[in-house]
């Protein structure tokens, strides 16, 4: 019996202990022991890298302009329609002229919006894409945009020339410069913008024309990221442009009652206007050709064409085959001219009119609104 109680005692004690630790960790969690370091001397720690990036240096625009064929500076001024103009462009690479793939030149009319950018407006007259392409090997200039010739891009007025030595900052060795030039014309109908009046880099001014000038390089490196030069931006603004190419002559034959006699066939006219426009039609009263006293007055003349229905002359002020008084159409957004071929003239010939022939002047006015 005393010899079982002394066997018990012992293991009682070591479970009393055993509960003691599992409580202590349960309440207050991992017991911290600390050892005493003596003599340490030495230690290691060779968990950790040295992480190196080395970048590669983004082309860099150091210089552009815009000028017109006598070497005049048109950044924030205007341009003529139907005359050719020059984007110079110096380009500078770290890595060698054959390392840069692309320059583009993209332009886009705000319409009183700098928010919107280039090819967000629809339209051939609004957005302009010049591009000098170098992956091939070949380099070649195109004209992305526009297709329809509301743009010319002429290929043989387009050049590149080596400046290398002309950038300060550049690498010794590796860098080469050079200048790109893009000749190109804006067609009659090239959107109407009024002269910037802010002429501070940048696009700062509402109702013209902003441009933006970017490089990429094969590695896919953009000049727009280089934090000195940056991105390549301005503004230049277009004259109007307002012109009645052809009218056509209306022929009528009728007989004496007819109400109305129409002429043969309609009449095509082709206008241009780079701006909202309106076109209106007048004209005075019929008179005999060979004997001045006979005369149908104006009012029994009808017109139509555009937007105008079929309407019989009023007598006085005018017909608008597009826009009124005071009022415009909607600039066209696409082609060089417009095409108008549905004009229609008719005119009542009284009850016993004098035969023969008889001729009125007509009087068309094409007009170009000159403000946003």
């Amino acid at each position: 019996m005393h010899e079982n109680r002394r066997k018990f005692l012992p293991t009682l004690v070591m479970i009393s202990l055993l509960i003691a630790v599992i409580t202590n960790f349960f309440i207050f969690g991992y017991i911290t022991v600390n050892a005493d370091p003596g003599n340490v001397s030495d230690s290691y720690y060779n968990a950790t890298q040295l992480n190196v990036t080395v970048l590669q240096h983004e082309p860099r625009i150091l210089w552009y302009d815009l000028q017109n064929s006598t070497g005049v500076s048109m950044l924030n001024a205007q341009l003529d329609v139907n005359q050719e103009y020059y984007f110079y462009v110096n380009i500078s690479s770290d890595q060698g002229w054959d390392d840069i793939a692309y320059v583009n030149i993209t332009a886009w009319h705000d319409q009183g919006n700098e928010g919107n950018v280039y090819n967000t407006t629809p339209g051939a007259n609004l957005n302009v894409y010049l591009q000098w392409d170098n992956t091939s090997g070949t380099p070649s200039w195109n004209l992305i945009w526009p297709t329809g010739g509301e743009v010319a891009l002429n290929a043989g007025g387009c050049s590149e020339v080596n400046v290398t030595g002309s950038d300060p900052g550049h690498s010794p060795g590796n860098t080469e410069t050079y200048n790109l030039t893009f000749a190109w014309t804006p067609s009659y109908q090239f959107r109407y913008a009024q002269d910037p009046t802010n002429t501070a880099v940048g696009h700062n001014d509402l109702w013209s024309w902003n441009i933006n000038i970017s490089a990429s390089d094969d590695s896919g490196y953009y000049s727009y990221h280089n934090p000195t030069q940056g991105e390549a931006t301005n503004e230049f603004g277009v004259y109007t442009y307002t012109e009645i190419i052809t009218a056509g002559w209306p022929e009528i034959t009728g007989n004496p009652g007819d109400n109305p006699a129409y002429n043969d066939s309609y009449i095509s006219m082709q206008t241009r206007s780079n701006g909202n426009y309106s076109l209106s039609v007048n004209a005075t009263d019929l008179v005999h050709t060979t004997q001045p006293a006979y005369t149908m007055v104006n009012t029994s003349i009808w017109t139509g064409g555009g937007d105008l229905a079929l309407a019989q002359y009023g007598g006085a002020g005018k017909q608008w085959y597009y826009g009124g008084a005071g009022a415009y159409k909607a600039a066209e957004t696409a082609e060089t001219s417009l095409t108008t071929n549905d004009v229609e003239w008719a005119v009542t010939i009284p009850g016993g009119q004098f035969p023969g022939d008889y001729q009125a002047d007509i009087y068309y006015r094409l007009r170009t609104e000159a403000s946003s």
